[in-house]
């Protein structure tokens, strides 16, 4: 895309942002909302069109869900434009309040924004958000992901891997297995993260019953 082509009618500038999400409504209700605040808008549903789209765009900021369904995820998409094109500001929109809660390890850079969908009331607030990474100002204003009272924050991201693997219905054997840990200290960690849920140790059943409660009410929090 040439300069003048992202000139507006009074000769400014516009800038391109790249939005990816895997629903359709909801790329579509992105896509307008920030046509109408002035952006150009390049849109792809998964993480393996973004990154085809990348070059062809050539977009100044990128909205990314986390969660893209098959392939890459949005993480994967972030790490790689943090090292191919690092001038191009991010904001991830998603659903997870933090990224401990996804399938990969990432941690969010400090010019990168990131906002839970469920806390977002309206489309000002992602403009903003998208101004605060292009000029790398204020993007501590739009970390959803570093809120205190956000679900779960008190535990580890090892902790909340444990708690996931409950939620899935594996034995503390199985959790052992799939973490590469001896099963003694498999029951250590699983016994903290419990305490740290404030999940008394009762039958073994309804522990993990109660656990799992925890685990999909964080996944599912909302707030009005």
């Amino acid at each position: 895309m040439t300069t003048l082509a992202r000139m507006n009618q009074k000769g400014e500038y516009k800038r391109t942002v790249l939005v990816v999400e895997n629903d359709d409504f909801m790329r579509s209700l992105i896509a307008d909302s920030l046509e109408s605040a002035g952006f150009d808008v390049a849109t792809a549903s998964n993480g393996l069109d973004a990154k085809r789209l990348m070059s062809s765009v050539d977009p100044d900021a990128i909205i990314l869900d986390i969660d893209l369904g098959n392939g890459p995820t949005g993480l994967d998409v972030a790490a790689q434009i943090t090292i191919t094109n690092p001038e191009v500001g991010i904001v991830f929109l998603t659903d997870l309040p933090d990224p401990r809660f996804a399938r990969e390890k990432h941690e969010v850079k400090k010019n990168q924004a990131y906002l839970n969908k469920k806390l977002l009331a309206d489309s000002v607030t992602l403009v903003e958000a998208i101004e605060a990474v292009l000029l790398e100002s204020g993007v501590e204003e739009f970390r959803h992901d570093t809120l205190i009272d956000r679900p779960l924050s008190n535990l580890t991201r090892t902790q909340l891997e444990i708690l996931k693997l409950i939620s899935d219905g594996k034995t503390n054997q199985q959790i052992a297995d799939i973490r590469g840990r001896s099963l003694s200290a498999t029951e250590s960690a699983v016994t903290r993260t419990l305490e740290e849920l404030g999940i008394a140790k009762d039958a073994e059943a309804n522990v993990r019953v109660a656990a799992t409660r925890k685990y999909l009410d964080a996944i599912s929090a909302n707030r009005n």
